[in-house]
């Protein structure tokens, strides 16, 4: 169980503004913001219109000791203020901490943000790195900025990860994951991963199917019983 609520992270932020004149925790209106952005609130007048009509559940837990929520304005200059370097910190603390005691496996893939749009107007696409026991994204980075693929960015970002969570240890991806410079990265770094080969991946598929069709049968590492209705499917872990 983790230690700390995601507004106990950010109070850790510095408070950029002026001391005159503040009326609102500044760690109140950035989890503000983040709770509109998880609504899928993207304008600050209809943030402040949420945030009033829930004001009675938000106001005391998120901080604030005013009757009404900061006006879009107030929102607008403080969020201006806050470094991203800073909030990506504290949000990667307050994720290492739930993550403490998880089974460290997560998954890649990459994904088009129909919400996001690159600087010639097309929607990005994303690789996600998503944690499946937090069922959060702890790491995103687009194609498109630095113009490659989705194996060669994981391999550029992958150390950056595994340093931010050094619990996590096994990789789940598709088959498009399946290059060796990759997979030899993944090694190096005492992890391990699980990639899907599918049936549109012939030559994958071929070349694993030659592999391990003169490799010698050993018992499975574990081998575990899942009741699907009234039939029962056998799961083996380990390797042949």
């Amino acid at each position: 169980m983790h230690t700390q609520t995601l507004l106990t992270a950010f109070c850790r932020l510095e408070d950029p503004r002026s001391r005159r004149g503040i009326r609102h925790p500044f760690s109140g209106i950035v989890v503000l913001t983040l709770l509109g952005m998880l609504a899928r609130i993207r304008e600050m007048e209809v943030l402040v219109r949420w945030a009033t009509t829930h004001w009675g559940q938000l106001q005391e837990p998120l901080g604030f000791d005013r009757d009404q929520p900061p006006c879009a304005t107030t929102i607008s200059r403080t969020l201006a203020q806050c470094s991203v370097g800073d909030f990506q910190a504290a949000l990667s603390t307050w994720l290492r901490d739930c993550l403490a005691d998880s089974e460290g496996v997560f998954a890649v893939d990459g994904k088009t943000a129909k919400q996001g749009l690159d600087e010639n107007g097309r929607p990005l696409h994303m690789l996600n790195a998503f944690v499946h026991d937090l069922q959060a994204v702890v790491g995103q980075w687009s194609t498109g900025a630095e113009k490659t693929n989705e194996p060669t960015l994981l391999r550029h970002h992958l150390e950056e990860l595994l340093n931010t969570y050094p619990m996590l240890r096994l990789i789940t991806g598709d088959a498009i994951f399946a290059q060796r410079p990759l997979v030899e990265l993944i090694c190096a770094k005492n992890c391990d991963y699980l990639l899907q080969i599918k049936a549109n991946q012939g030559d994958t598929l071929d070349a694993l199917e030659h592999c391990f069709a003169q490799a010698t049968d050993r018992p499975p590492a574990a081998e575990t019983t899942e009741k699907k209705g009234r039939s029962r499917k056998p799961v083996v872990c380990g390797s042949i």
